[in-house]
């Protein structure tokens, strides 16, 4: 007797809705989706206990004919791809054909639709999977899906799912994120019958923004465009004093489909490295738009990873458009004063409902990797616990944030060092010299600046220690660092470890500009020293790059990237320090050099270096 056969349609179908249908929140990203390739204006979504008793997608787009109605319910029935060339520039949002079959087969499931020229629409009822009645019914012009006990026929899936809260932050994610991706739509969610979501259609994503999120998140986002040959973004970055904790506010649109991308999580991060303080993420909303023949959406059933044809162009590419954004933007940190607006100051939409309604805890977090190739690459998703509150009581799960940042495994991505990649023909003038008077020089630290409307803040430290980086990554390139021979040697006690550690890397401190030697014992002779280095703190320069150099040789990777920590430690030891007095002079040098730098804003260790005060603040301040 044979053992192989064929599966019968209820099983196929059931399994096919295990790839498809993970949880409530996936039927509502499909009949979006759906409702999208439509031509809709406006989508409506209604949810009861979290998707598991019901979701309703209701929209006005062009709706279907009896006949499309019925088809559109069998599997592999699509009228968006005819053939195997189709797949390879998708312009549609759904094409796999698989959706409306496999949610019906695990739900009790009601198609209304009507198309705009018809007088009657059509009603078609299905349970897990079986027709019960096609008749005719009268229905606004568009389609309305309902589904009903999502997984009533699969007790199995049914109860992995989590807690109402739980499912419906989900589905809140899928409906805030197309309502980004198209700001032209009019979307609304509701829950239990209450109100979730309402936004209108405006003509911009950061008016979408607005309604979204709220007033104070969006005058907190810098507005950019930047084009390449076959790439184009449009960006929402947050001011440089506007940054998160985790990485929940970086989304990234792909021809207005929300996708996981690690290629484009990691170059933002290597792009806006040197800016951003090493545990805070930097917010930023990435539209991005390519011709569909060079990514392939077509990689998973839920359509949400991509794969593109040239990840290394489109890595590179991010990376420096993200960066020609912040030059030509001033990415300086703003003093203000935090004021709180009254109810008649803000509009109904953004008092609507609070922003941990609005959107979704998308709680995740992850893990910063040590190189732009382990970036780009090996980035871990850890699971991030949370607590969900019910009627019922309280309960503690683990949400598996790989719904949020897939595995992806991307052809190896090489770049530079972070520090050293500057656009090309980007010129920054950081102050104008002829509208900027120098004013005094506070605790002997902060240099203060006055232009015609604001004042500048610039911290002496860090701006050198930026300028010295930039000098010496730039001798590096040439004739090398500047040596000044002692003519006393400079003695320094190390360890055993450390007289190791020179040994494997000696040819870093050459490269530096130090000669050293050991002098027997533990005993290190240290003879010349780079030339900005003052003496007084050569042997504590030498102690502490040893510190951080590691036990082992370097990787032709990790090679690039040890000599830039080097070169930032010695720029850090060479700089003026706080406390050290300059004169006017020697404080116009040091802001005219760093006016001339790649990247003004930050310190290597990405401090901030400037910040500014407007006029008005102080005004506020004063009352006046």
């Amino acid at each position: 007797m044979p053992k192989i056969k064929i599966l019968s349609a209820d099983v196929s179908n059931k399994i096919a809705a295990g790839e498809v249908v993970e949880r409530p929140a996936s039927v509502v990203k499909e009949l979006i989706e759906n409702a999208l390739d439509a031509g809709s204006t406006s989508i409506r979504v209604e949810i009861r206990a979290g998707g598991k008793r019901l979701i309703r997608v209701s929209d006005n787009g062009s709706g279907m004919e009896r006949e499309d109605a019925l088809l559109a319910l069998e599997r592999h029935a699509t009228s968006k791809v005819n053939r195997i060339e189709d797949l390879e520039s998708i312009q549609t949002f759904g094409f796999r054909g698989e959706a409306l079959a496999s949610i019906a087969s695990v739900s009790q499931f009601e198609l209304l639709t009507r198309t705009a020229d018809a007088l009657e629409g059509t009603k078609v009822d299905v349970e897990g999977g079986v027709f019960r009645s096609v008749q005719e019914s009268g229905c606004s012009p568009g389609t309305h899906m309902s589904i009903n006990n999502l997984f009533y026929n699969v007790p199995a899936r049914l109860k992995f799912l989590k807690t109402d809260t739980t499912e419906m932050n989900h589905v809140t994610n899928q409906v805030t994120w197309a309502a980004l991706a198209h700001p032209k739509i009019h979307f609304s969610l509701t829950h239990n019958g209450r109100s979730i979501l309402d936004v209108r259609a405006c003509d911009s994503y950061l008016e979408r923004v607005r309604l979204l999120y709220g007033r104070e998140f969006a005058e907190n986002l810098i507005e950019f465009t930047e084009e390449l040959p076959d790439l184009k973004i449009y960006g929402l970055l947050g001011k440089p004093e506007f940054t998160k904790p985790n990485r929940e506010y970086q989304l990234f649109f792909l021809n207005q489909r929300p996708i996981r991308s690690r290629i484009i999580g990691a170059a933002l991060t290597e792009a806006l490295d040197a800016m951003v303080a090493k545990d805070r993420q930097p917010v930023a909303l990435l539209f991005l738009t390519l011709e569909p023949e060079t990514v392939d959406v077509n990689v998973h059933p839920a359509k949400i990873e991509v794969r593109f044809r040239n990840e290394r162009t489109i890595y590179s590419g991010v990376v420096r458009m993200i960066r020609n954004a912040v030059h030509k933007t001033k990415y300086i940190p703003k003093i203000e004063t935090s004021v709180e607006r009254s109810p008649s100051e803000e509009d109904a939409e953004d008092r609507n409902i609070s922003l941990s309604q609005r959107v979704s805890t998308q709680r995740r977090t992850a893990q910063r990797a040590t190189t732009p190739v382990a970036r780009a690459q090996h980035v871990q998703t850890p699971t991030v616990p949370t607590q969900d509150t019910e009627d019922t009581g309280q309960e503690t799960e683990t949400v598996d944030t790989s719904e949020v940042q897939p595995a992806v495994t991307p052809t190896e991505v090489v770049v530079q060092p972070p520090q050293q990649q500057i656009p090309e023909g980007v010129n920054l003038s950081l102050l104008d010299f002829e509208n900027v008077q120098l004013k005094a020089n506070l605790f002997k630290t902060y240099i203060v600046a006055e232009a015609e409307d604001k004042i500048f803040f610039i911290d002496q430290h860090v701006a050198a220690e930026r300028v010295l980086y930039e000098r010496f990554v730039n001798q590096m390139k040439t004739d090398g660092i500047p040596v000044q021979g002692l003519l006393l040697p400079v003695t320094l006690e190390a360890t055993p470890q450390h007289l190791g550690i020179l040994k494997i890397h000696g040819d870093i401190f050459k490269k530096l500009g130090f000669d050293l030697e050991e002098f027997g014992g533990n005993t290190i002779l240290i003879r010349a020293i780079p030339s900005p280095l003052p003496t007084r703190v050569a042997s504590q320069t030498v102690t502490d790059l040893l510190d951080k150099l590691p036990t082992e040789p370097h990787t032709d990777v990790q090679i690039p990237e040890a000599m830039d920590n080097a070169l930032i430690t010695l720029a850090c030891k060479s700089a003026v320090k706080a406390g050290d007095t300059l004169d006017m002079k020697e404080m116009m040098n040091l802001i005219k050099e760093l006016s001339e730098a790649k990247l003004p804003f930050n310190c290597p260790h990405s401090r901030p270096i400037i910040v500014e005060m407007g006029r008005d603040e102080l005004e506020r301040r004063f009352h006046r």
